[in-house]
């Protein structure tokens, strides 16, 4: 058993002062004051005195076995390693594929995600890419969620010259086959929508919803954070109707004039319109972040997303925009909790609630330590459990 003793716990509401009592994989209590003398057996004890503890970071937006490939096979981005994630305060995960599912593929992802599950992460996968028909494993992406564990959803990208031209009866009918294989394997069953500039936007997605009856929150649509009056209108008009929608996190502000919008600052966007429990935060974790030319015909140069961009944004959320931690965490713990059907489970402080949990300097929220699924992590800033080619 592990005790957390004397952190002021953010659950991400705020608790005040508790102690956590942890057994195996789950939380057991959670009091006022735990004496550890009173447990049987041995019993390790962290002390959060003058810290604060929160769940850990739900990421539902990653590219395990990396991404890439736009500007040559030399620019495919390298596989993510599990302390990539525990440094950052990432004990949840979906792994995805991009653009290329041509060197990547879904069978290499499924490896992935079971690697990582079995270093100590809990991951989840999606099947699909860009592309449809959707790349799968067993025949069909609804097979896939049925059959394959770790297979929570799909992926599919709109509105980007990269992606297919799909009509609305193919998505309405993928929407309603990935609906009724999540009702058969108990899973949330949902498309992640890449959302790329093109005119039409998520014009497919409102017309599926509103037209043909089909749920909002079967669609999580992605890098919604921009400067774009109609994304944004379609945006908020999904979130009103149920749907979750995916804001993609940056290590760094974007520049002046550009078409992207920080994850934070739209984060109080959401929260304007009272739609801050719909928004999700993401980092694009492994995946490309190419910079192209003048007329997006080449790339000129090639980033790659991590897993520390959650911490940014969240940091300039609470200290910089002044939103109080508790709402600011939201994005990271129970809304994606919600999204991905893991409440009770995952991203909040609860009893019989996985012990994901984070140990956060106050003020700087620097992480200290890090358990996941009742494993220390991260001890002191430092990893002490590392991917096994780490």
């Amino acid at each position: 058993m592990k005790l957390i003793k004397n952190g002021t716990l953010y659950a991400p509401q705020i608790l005040g002062k508790r102690d956590i009592l942890i057994g195996g994989t789950k939380i057991l209590a959670i009091e006022e004051s735990i004496a550890a003398s009173s447990l049987p057996g041995d019993v390790e004890v962290i002390d959060a005195d003058g810290m604060i503890v929160t769940p850990g970071f739900i990421d539902g937006h990653q590219h395990f076995t990396g991404g890439g490939g736009e500007g040559g096979f030399e620019t495919r981005t390298p596989e993510m390693t599990l302390s990539m994630n525990t440094c950052n305060g990432v004990t949840t995960a979906i792994g995805l594929l991009g653009t290329d599912s041509l060197t990547r593929s879904v069978e290499a992802l499924f490896a992935k995600t079971m690697a990582l599950r079995n270093e100590g992460m809990s991951t989840f996968m999606l099947t699909g890419s860009y592309w449809y028909p959707c790349p799968n494993i067993t025949g069909s992406a609804p097979r896939d969620i049925v059959y394959l564990p770790p297979v929570v959803g799909v992926k599919l990208a709109l509105a980007d010259i990269r992606g297919p031209h799909i009509t609305l009866d193919q998505l309405a009918t993928l929407a309603s086959d990935v609906r009724v294989a999540a009702l058969v394997a108990g899973k949330a069953g949902f498309i992640t929508v890449h959302t790329g500039v093109k005119e039409e936007r998520l014009d497919l997605v409102v017309q599926t919803v509103e037209e043909l009856g089909i749920r909002a929150d079967m669609f999580v649509p992605t890098h919604i954070n921009r400067n774009d009056e109609k994304l944004e209108e379609q945006v908020w008009k999904l979130a009103r109707r149920g749907g979750f929608v995916d804001a993609t996190c940056h290590t760094s502000l974007p520049p002046k004039g550009s078409l992207s919008c920080a994850a934070s600052d739209f984060a109080v966007r959401a929260e304007k319109q009272e739609l801050l429990d719909k928004l999700l935060f993401s980092s694009d974790a492994g995946g490309s972040m190419p910079k192209w030319n003048r007329d997006r015909s080449r790339i000129v140069g090639m980033g790659v997303g991590k897993p520390d961009a959650l911490l940014f944004e969240l940091r300039r959320l609470v200290n910089h925009l002044g939103m109080p931690l508790e709402k600011a965490l939201r994005p990271l713990t129970v809304n994606p909790a919600a999204a991905y059907k893991m409440t009770g489970r995952k991203g909040a402080i609860v009893l019989e609630a996985d012990a994901d949990l984070l140990v956060m300097e106050p003020g700087t929220l620097k992480i200290r330590d890090v358990l996941a699924m009742g494993k220390t992590m991260v001890r002191h800033g430092e990893a002490v459990v590392t991917g096994y080619f780490e």
